[in-house]
């Protein structure tokens, strides 16, 4: 009698069928394999324990690679899967999307292995804190902050310099003192995106949203711009455990976001649920701030949400990659979609209480 093994050989294993859902259940990493064509073939069933995934709902689909992975993310890592040699390891962190759309960190070791029925890929996932991995910041992150700031004291030492050889200059007094407030703002732009979680205490997410519009209604009569509230009563008492000076920072950027990029006789459209996703009936509340302005073209929106990354030259970078991260922190998703003189939606996945 020939016995049927199940193997993972990425983690140096072949146990038999029978047995190999029940080892697998209890190990501290999910594990998969796929076709060469990324279609999931096995996945170990703690994949929903693990990383918010149900088995059914990737096994002979593409969507692990695809759908669940963010679109940066996608492209390094079938990138760096391309490069591997037959048996070589690799290993990424990165962000992947689970059953209610919201983001889970993880470190993933995948490799290509040779079979009788052609190439595998196999891999392992390991599920790390989000909070940890939304509150670090890139080396390079940091580099981009000194090179800019660095930028405006370099222009203001200039001015200084002209002020001191040819005596009192209006205009270039006013010069200073604008290069001066940039760089203020600036630096307080970068620190906004860098915070951390102050506190944190239940926040009702529809008081919140609320105080908001409310608070930028002037601004929306000032440049008449319509602002249609779609928010549905169901997230009023959506609840999430939070800092609600930065939820507010973050829903306030969206919505100048929205407002900048719309002319007179536009329109902002609001709109905000709560739902429950997944066969446990897991909440999230998803929040949307729709506008009919400009729109951004393909090769700018793949940037967006990039820090120091703008489409108008005397801005920071910083708003939306601030909300972004905000969101995350909080362990949320943001999704944008956005068509070229049409206008731009902005999506955010929050769970909630």
């Amino acid at each position: 009698m020939t016995v049927r093994q199940k193997r993972f050989p990425h983690l140096g294993i072949a146990i038999e069928d029978g047995k190999a859902a029940k080892a697998a259940a209890f190990m501290p990493c999910m594990v998969y394999e796929c076709s060469s064509e990324l279609v999931v073939t096995a996945a170990s069933p703690n994949t929903f324990e693990l990383i918010g995934i149900r088995p059914e709902n990737i096994i002979g689909k593409r969507v692990l690679w695809e759908e669940r992975l963010f679109a940066a993310d996608r492209a390094r890592l079938v990138a760096r899967l391309n490069q591997l040699k037959w048996e070589e390891l690799a290993s990424e962190t990165h962000k992947i999307t689970d059953d209610r759309g919201l983001p889970v960190w993880v470190a993933h070791g995948f490799g290509k292995t040779k079979t009788s029925q052609g190439a595998k890929i196999h891999g392992c996932m390991l599920p790390l804190r989000g909070d940890c991995r939304a509150t670090s910041l890139d080396d390079s992150i940091i580099g981009q902050f000194v090179h800019k700031i660095g930028n405006h004291f370099q222009l203001m030492n200039l001015l200084i310099g002209s002020l001191k050889r040819t005596g009192t200059n209006t205009d270039e007094i006013e010069s200073l003192q604008q290069t001066i407030d940039k760089a203020v703002e600036f630096t307080r732009s970068f620190s906004r995106f860098s915070q951390s979680l102050t506190s944190s205490s239940i926040v009702d997410l529809g008081e919140i949203l609320g105080s908001v519009m409310k608070s930028m209604a002037p601004l929306f009569f000032e440049k008449n711009v319509a602002v249609k509230d779609m928010v549905e009563q169901s997230l009023h008492g959506a609840t999430i455990c939070g800092d609600a000076f930065l939820l507010e920072f973050a829903f306030g950027s969206l919505l100048h976001n929205a407002l900048e990029a719309t002319r007179s006789g536009d329109q902002i459209v609001v709109s905000g649920r709560s739902a429950t996703v997944g066969g446990e009936g897991e909440p999230i509340a998803r929040i949307a701030v729709a506008d009919t302005g400009c729109g951004i073209e393909d090769a700018a929106l793949a940037k967006v949400a990039e820090p120091f990354f703008s489409l108008k030259r005397d801005r920071d970078g910083l708003g939306l990659s601030s909300a972004i991260r905000i969101f995350e922190m909080h362990g949320g998703a943001v999704n944008i979609s956005s068509t070229l003189g049409q206008g731009t939606d902005v999506e955010v996945v929050l769970p909630v209480g």
